[in-house]
């Protein structure tokens, strides 16, 4: 285990992860000085949780002079291109991210989770059926409690899962989980990575591998088969759309049954039927392929499963009136994870409102693709409402009305929405052009929608409805 008494160590970046490395690696004997661009006014809380440690800091300006450091830890934020970095790995000073920091760290066996899409709710699944299987569990990464802040208390018998996102494999090195998990691989922050180099970066959480690991990914996607079926150890697949292929270990469905193939044995483990929340297949057979690997009976998988009920922001049920249902996707933030929850609706057509920021370089094209078979009319709000409207043209499908604001949105969503369908609002873009984050946003739709409910009830229709 990494000691770092006495190490000189730089943190690039202040934000939520950079500070709880600073955080960790002072606790531990280490001589800390962080870095940020932003001057000390502008930090707020990422200071103050630091004050009760020794600190040296190097803010709104240029960063120290890397020699000065026996090691370098950048946060997910920060381009890795920065000269400072450039400049280290020129003089053979390690870089690394803050889950590198953390794994060095860590007393027990990880299981980390990564994909584009489907991560967060798999990584919960996962550590309530650990628990379930009287594992202490810790839940941590990318889901937003960083890795270095949850080694506090943890110990040698306990498991970590954590969800890692590219950012964090990025400047991961030597960071080897027992088992990994691969939900999806698709076109994400081509702002910031090339297509190839983000394929690498998700492989990289199987880099470390050896005979006694396991790797557990998503066969309907070909790039998770593709990187499992080139780690070392056991792989175990899932798949949410019939049977694996007879050779094939791991989970999928049955007729109604969510079944496992362990060893050449099959058993089912839950009916397909106690499933409660909508899109949400796949990540519960991936948690289900790691909690029986790694101990969970199945009458703790099938409670699992039947008590469900979802997370917030996730294709999250809000409200049903006048026969129409509302649901609240705010966490979709790619035009895939669109696509993914209008899948999720093959009994009723969707009334979509989305759009957000345009800062990803995100290509529309499947998703547009797909409206004219399951969306009845789009609704865009934010930046990327004309690249929507256009992509959906080159396809054929006219029926986009853009909005100037989330209420708007609503309000013509609610004017659109004919009994039997469903309004779903999933951005597929980042929330930075009008919120503060996907919380803020869905909390909006959210209230939105409520108050819509409320007038219904007192007065039969909302106001400006056409019925």
């Amino acid at each position: 285990m990494l000691i770092l008494d006495d190490v000189t160590v730089l943190v690039i970046g202040l934000g939520t992860s950079g500070v709880s490395a600073a955080a960790c690696c002072a606790s531990r004997g280490a001589a800390v000085t962080v870095t940020d661009h932003r001057p000390a006014d502008q930090l707020g809380a990422g200071r103050d949780a630091l004050a009760s440690h020794s600190i040296t800091y190097a803010l709104g300006a240029q960063p120290p002079d890397p020699e000065n450091f026996d090691l370098i830890i950048r946060s997910p934020g920060v381009p890795n291109d920065l000269p400072v970095l450039e400049s280290a790995r020129r003089l053979d000073i390690p870089v690394w991210s803050e889950v590198e920091l953390a794994y060095a760290l860590c007393p027990c066996p990880i299981i980390a989770i990564t994909g584009t899409n489907g991560k967060s709710t798999t990584t919960v699944l996962i550590g309530e059926l650990l628990r379930a299987a009287g594992r202490t569990t810790h839940v941590a990464g990318n889901i937003g409690r960083p890795f270095t802040s949850a080694l506090t208390g943890m110990a040698a018998d306990d498991v970590a899962v954590i969800e890692v996102s590219a950012g964090q494999l990025e400047n991961s090195h030597r960071f080897g989980p027992l088992t990994s998990v691969l939900t999806n691989v698709r076109p994400e922050h081509m702002d910031l990575y090339g297509w190839d180099y983000y394929i690498s970066l998700k492989s990289r959480v199987v880099r470390n591998h050896t005979a006694d690991r396991t790797t557990v990914a998503n066969y309907d996607d070909d790039l998770c088969r593709s990187i499992a079926a080139n780690a070392p150890g056991r792989v175990l697949y899932f798949t949410a759309h019939g049977e694996l292929p007879a050779d094939t270990e791991g989970v999928f469905l049955s007729g109604d049954w969510i079944t496992a193939r362990f060893d050449g044995i099959c058993r089912p483990v839950a009916r397909l039927d106690r499933l409660r929340v909508r899109g949400a297949t796949a990540n519960i057979l991936a948690a289900v392929a790691v909690g029986l690997l790694w101990g969970a009976a199945v009458e703790a998988v099938d409670a699992l499963i039947a008590g469900y009920t979802g997370r917030e922001h996730v294709i999250e049920y809000v409200a049903t009136f006048d026969d129409v249902a509302y649901y609240n996707d705010s966490k979709a933030t790619n035009p895939w994870s669109v696509l993914h929850a209008v899948e999720a609706f093959p009994d009723r057509p969707v009334v979509l409102i989305t759009g957000g920021k345009d800062d990803k370089n995100a290509d529309f094209d499947g998703l547009c693709a797909a409206f004219a078979d399951r969306v009845a009319h789009v609704v865009t709000i934010g930046e990327t409402a004309p690249r929507i409207a256009a992509a959906a043209r080159q396809h054929g499908y006219t029926a986009v009305t853009a909005t100037h604001s989330l209420e708007e949105a609503v309000a013509l969503a609610r004017r659109l929405a004919v009994p039997g369908h469903a309004v779903l609002f999933s951005p597929g873009a980042n929330s930075k052009d009008m919120f503060t984050d996907h919380r803020t946003r869905g909390e909006l739709f959210k209230q939105v929608v409520e108050r819509l409910h409320a007038s219904t009830a007192l007065f039969g229709t909302a106001p400006g409805s056409d019925r």
